[in-house]
């Protein structure tokens, strides 16, 4: 007689129609894939969701985790299985390409990938339909157990060496030899992650998507196990086992950034109190972040909030009596909605890009999601290209505007930035921008520069640096590549390390570095910090992510870009 119950101990169909535990199971997880996507299509509709949708999340990623162990087993719709497979490993890959494609465009006004939710969605739909299959037709194991004489999907397909054809055989091997390979990247990750190991510009794509890299990992694990799920012995038996085994820990690994969140938020709350008094969980109010991070909002992508964007704005040509010949100098402004000035005021905020100053430019590649946000909050967001120096690129390969390239120290970079602040003086009524209420923001060579301009002011020997109606109310330096410019062969001048410009009147700064950076020496920013205390000055916070690398915050609603953005908004309400 063919099995058409439950699976496992006290199934559907010999004691009583008693579901037994894998089948109740297998409910369990028909009904979180149901509820998964019924959530998240109304999750995706909220504006500004609150914090207890991080519980969404949590069962976004169980469920995904569920739909790995029960389609990796031997169930009785095999192709259906696959197809989830397939799905969750291509459709991983996808999303967190989608989100930062999405994220990094200037005029993406949504900054959320309708393709990203299409797939995660369609992950759940797929995830129920196979539960749902599972619980009407069991398992092709306990049918052979019952006699065989069901319905066998396995019995002409990797049932045996002797069976198939060569290129069936071909292809199998080369799909092992591929997944193998995944796996062995993932333990590769997973020592970065927890040793530190260097792996060059690897790092800046690692900690902020690992939670991903883990799931896809597994995946990779999952389709190994399922391909192998008809052979018998004890090798192949220790191979699954050993499989299984190296997947889970490689998520596990993967998913510790995920996990030090709420360690984050406690540590940056205390430097923040610490240094600018007050309890920024505290700080509540229309237009500011809910809740320092959401989970669903990682998978999803954020939301950027309505922004109006003007872009290539020249501010400076340059001519020979300043040795700018040739140099043509542009930015992008990014404004609130007509009519609404928001938390922000028209408060400037002005973010420089990194680049290791011979390379890089504003817009998609100065992670465009903060300039939509902060514009989105009543900001007026103006990214501005400097001069790059004509040293040896930072990165060989990357393409830079040829007219922005040129014989140039940092101290003629921040006299560039200088120079934009003198149009934006002139010019700020244009834009709805208070001159008077200045940020300065940047990363790493970016966020040296943005050091050096926000300090100079208060320096009797660089005063006349920024135009004089300018007020500088905060410098925001993500892993500040101070006293670094003379090692990648750019004049660091006198401006090249802003520590040494730090004084008791210095405005407050906001710090962000990650402890495994293996670009910028974490010392650096512990340095700058120092340098404020050495002053006399306490107003420095450095805001530190575990396991965080050069450029983790490349992922705007990462667990590292997120609980920062949530503390530099406060910080700008504070003093702006």
């Amino acid at each position: 007689m063919a099995y058409t119950g439950g699976y496992g101990p006290g199934g559907y169909g010999e004691r009583g129609n008693r579901p037994g535990l894998r089948t109740i199971g297998t409910l369990g997880l028909l009904a979180a894939n149901v509820l998964s996507l019924g959530l998240g299509i109304w999750y995706l509709t909220i504006k500004e969701p609150g914090g207890v949708w991080n519980l969404y999340g949590l069962l976004m990623l169980l469920t995904l985790l569920g739909n790995l162990h029960l389609t990796m087993g031997r169930g009785v719709h095999k192709v259906w299985e696959y197809v989830y497979l397939a799905l969750h490993a291509l459709g991983l890959t996808a999303v967190p390409v989608l989100n930062t494609l999405a994220s990094a465009a200037v005029r993406d006004y949504d900054s959320r990938s309708l393709w990203t939710a299409i797939v995660l969605l369609a992950l759940f739909a797929l995830g129920a339909w196979v539960a749902l299959l599972r619980v009407q037709g069991g398992t092709e194991e306990k049918e052979d157990k019952r006699g065989g004489n069901g319905y066998s999907p396995y019995s002409s397909s990797y049932g045996g060496a002797s069976r198939g054809s060569l290129l069936g055989k071909i292809l199998k091997a080369l799909l092992t030899l591929w997944f193998l390979a995944n796996l062995a990247l993932g333990l590769y990750f997973s020592a970065v992650l927890l040793a530190g190991i260097d792996p060059g510009l690897v790092e800046t794509i690692l900690p902020e998507y690992s939670l991903f890299f883990g799931l896809i990992f597994l995946g990779a694990a999952a389709l190994l196990v399922k391909m192998y799920g008809r052979r018998r012995g004890f090798f192949i038996s220790l191979f699954r086992g050993t499989v299984r085994v190296i997947g889970l820990l490689i998520l596990v690994v993967c998913a510790l950034p995920l996990a030090s969140a709420p360690k984050i938020i406690n540590e940056a709350q205390d430097a923040y109190t610490k240094a600018f008094g007050g309890d920024p969980m505290e700080t509540h109010g229309k237009g500011l972040m809910k809740t320092a991070f959401l989970l669903p909002d990682y998978f999803y992508g954020a939301e950027s909030g309505d922004y109006r964007v003007q872009t290539d704005i020249v501010y400076y040509e340059g001519q020979d009596s300043t040795g700018d010949a040739g140099l043509k100098l542009r930015f992008d402004v990014y404004m609130p909605p007509k009519g609404k000035s928001g938390t922000g005021q028209g408060t400037a905020l002005i973010r420089i890009h990194g680049g290791g100053w011979t390379i890089g430019d504003k817009g998609a590649g100065n992670y465009a999601q903060m300039n939509k946000y902060f514009a989105s909050r009543g900001y007026v967001v103006f990214d501005v290209q400097y001069g790059l120096s004509d040293a040896k690129k930072f990165v060989e390969s990357a393409v830079v505007p040829k007219d922005v390239v040129g014989h140039y120290g940092i101290d003629d970079m921040v006299r560039h930035i200088g120079l934009f602040t003198v149009y934006l003086e002139k010019h700020a009524a244009e834009y709805g921008a208070n001159p008077a209420s200045v940020f300065l923001s940047g990363g790493s060579a970016g966020g040296q520069l943005a050091a050096a301009a926000g300090l100079a002011p208060t320096n009797a020997e660089f005063a006349d640096m920024l135009a004089p109606g300018i007020k500088v109310k905060g410098i925001i330096p993500f892993y500040p590549a101070n006293g670094l410019a003379g090692e990648v062969g750019v004049d660091s001048g006198a401006l090249g390390d802003p520590s040494i410009l730090v004084n008791a009147d210095s405005p407050p700064a906001l710090v962000y570095q990650g402890e495994h950076d293996g670009i910028v020496d974490p010392e650096t920013a512990h340095d700058f910090v120092r340098a404020y205390r050495a002053a006399g000055n306490a107003r420095a916070a450095l805001i530190e992510m575990p396991m965080g690398t050069h450029g983790s915050d490349m992922y705007f609603p990462s667990y590292y870009n997120m609980p920062f953005t949530y503390m530099m908004e406060r910080f700008m309400l504070k003093y702006r």
